[in-house]
């Protein structure tokens, strides 16, 4: 509770008092004035109004308790609220936290053990906010003690579905994200909202790390032969278009070497004496057809 409200209620406990005094009594204890001792239910009037009025700062939630009614579901937005003067109000904070476990350890698919640093960052859900008072009372009771087991129950779950080479190496950004999802929907029900999952550091030691890295090698050795062979390939398909489109070529210019550009070939070539026929008895080419 904010302390400028605590003096205030206070004061005006010690101002209705020192009014009902003063205007009942004398120093001899003789009855004085009435009036001076009504006066005195003003201070009391403002110090029950202030029971009733509760302010929400910004980036909180109120979550108001009754002795008669228990935590209710309906939470109180940032700003100045009303309340009845037997209920409590108490804040949750809605902005982001964070929480860091150091040292996860969980069991692989194939009894291998990782471990790895794990970190948290969440906020709690406004209209929901009622969960976690209702359930821990406080964020900071959410924070040290469940998180940090939700988070290493959600890993746990998905890992153990996962050889360690698998984990750590070709299907690490899946475990990443099957965990995330799993966390996040853990949290929901606890009213609270995941904002990012970071899991780093993960290892198993080296044994397991050089047995990642020898197939990393050998994958890639593969993919490589397997590049190179399919240039190879391309290479030869485009070989073979190269030679049909150069057949096709020549088929079109000897379909356009027709008796007439023969003869206009032969007549750039002509010394000026031009031979009836041409050819032997068997052949023989009339050269003036040629060039009708």
């Amino acid at each position: 509770m904010n302390i400028f409200v605590i003096l205030f209620r206070v004061l005006m406990i010690i101002v209705a008092a020192a009014l009902i005094i003063i205007g009942c009594f004398d120093e001899n204890g003789i009855r004085k004035s009435k009036k001076i001792a009504l006066l005195g239910i003003v201070p009391l009037a403002m110090f029950v109004i202030s029971l009733c009025i509760v302010y929400v700062p910004s980036n909180n939630v109120g979550i108001r308790w009754s002795a008669f009614g228990g935590t209710s579901n309906k939470t109180l937005n940032e700003g100045i609220a009303i309340k009845s003067p037997i209920d409590k109000v108490f804040l949750i904070p809605t902005t982001v936290e964070e929480r860091t476990i150091k040292k996860v350890n969980v069991q692989t698919k194939d009894a291998q053990f990782v471990t790895s640093e794990v970190n948290v960052k969440f906020k709690v859900n406004q209209k929901d906010a009622f969960k976690v008072y209702k359930r821990y009372t406080t964020l900071d009771n959410l924070k040290q003690n469940i998180i940090s087991n939700y988070a290493q129950k959600s890993i746990e779950t998905v890992v153990t579905q996962y050889n360690v080479i698998d984990v750590l190496g070709a299907q690490k950004n899946e475990v990443y994200t099957m965990a995330t999802k799993d966390l996040q929907q853990m949290l929901k029900s606890e009213g609270v909202e995941l904002i990012q999952l970071t899991i780093k550091d993960m290892n198993a030691g080296d044994e397991i790390e050089k047995a990642i890295a020898d197939e990393a090698v050998a994958k890639k050795r593969v993919e490589t032969a397997e590049q190179n062979r399919l240039k190879a390939k391309k290479d030869a398909e485009t070989k073979v278009i190269n030679a049909k489109a150069e057949a096709d070529a020549n088929k079109i210019l000897e379909k356009q070497m027709t008796n007439k550009i023969l003869a206009q070939q032969w007549i750039k070539k002509w010394n000026g004496e031009v031979p009836k026929v041409s050819g032997d008895n068997k052949s023989m080419i009339n050269i003036g057809d040629l060039i009708k």
